[in-house]
């Protein structure tokens, strides 16, 4: 199979999950606007060129062993991922909430459609540049519930960031373990790359729980309008 025929199912396979998650949005009646939809898509797919950038800051590393790993999986790529993530959605998310108050589940479903426009990006990059190609397959489809996971924890921190601190730090700390965890799949070869397809689909829904809206947030719920 020649390059461009894998960008291409790559590209397909990332966008199918965007038009799925959008018919769910629309019939859930989750109230979110087709516009700021297309705008957090797209922050997403501009956090993974701030992520791009900034790990090509990092100097070459002489560590070896344990401490390469982890640098490399945990510090340079799920760290920094997620930081860029959380950095493109903080002025989106304050711009908004001058307009409307928003509750828990918007913000969850943000994050989930910011790390679709992450994972639309990263499978072209990976397509591109991956020459194995059971690896490439195992990230068309994991990319995209991986990262919605990732997105949807570190969207709700941004949530609880003033009201519970901790809360927030735990929910951004696991999201780098979720995807340190993923990577390591991927790229350990002393571990089954396919090992990587449950991690991203248990994350996934793990994560779904914050769309939930308790009732002691019932009167912050209101339609986001553009």
């Amino acid at each position: 199979m020649t390059g461009i025929w894998i960008l291409l199912l790559l590209l397909i396979t990332a966008a199918l999950p965007v038009i799925i998650v959008l018919a769910l949005f629309k019939a859930k009646k989750i109230p979110v606007t087709l516009p700021w939809f297309l705008v957090f898509l797209a922050a997403g797919m501009f956090s993974i060129l701030v992520a791009v950038f900034v790990q090509k800051l990092f100097p070459p590393s002489d560590m070896g062993g344990f401490w390469l790993i982890f640098f490399g999986i945990f510090i340079r790529v799920a760290m920094v991922e997620e930081t860029s993530r959380l950095v493109s959605l903080v002025p989106l998310l304050s711009v908004i909430k001058r307009r409307r108050n928003l509750d828990k589940s918007f913000f969850a479903a943000m994050g989930l459609v910011s790390g679709l426009g992450f994972a639309m990006i990263e499978n072209a990059i990976y397509g591109l540049s991956e020459s194995d190609f059971g690896i490439i397959l195992v990230r068309a489809v994991t990319a995209a519930p991986l990262h919605a996971a990732c997105g949807i924890r570190v969207c709700v921190a941004l949530y609880f960031a003033r009201k519970q601190p901790v809360t927030a730090l735990f929910l951004f700390i696991s999201a780098i373990l979720i995807h340190g965890a993923y990577n390591l799949m991927i790229i350990s070869s002393a571990l089954p790359s396919w090992l990587a397809i449950p991690i991203a689909f248990a994350a996934l829904f793990a994560s779904i729980h914050y769309f939930t809206k308790p009732s002691s947030e019932a009167p912050e719920m209101s339609h986001v309008k553009n």
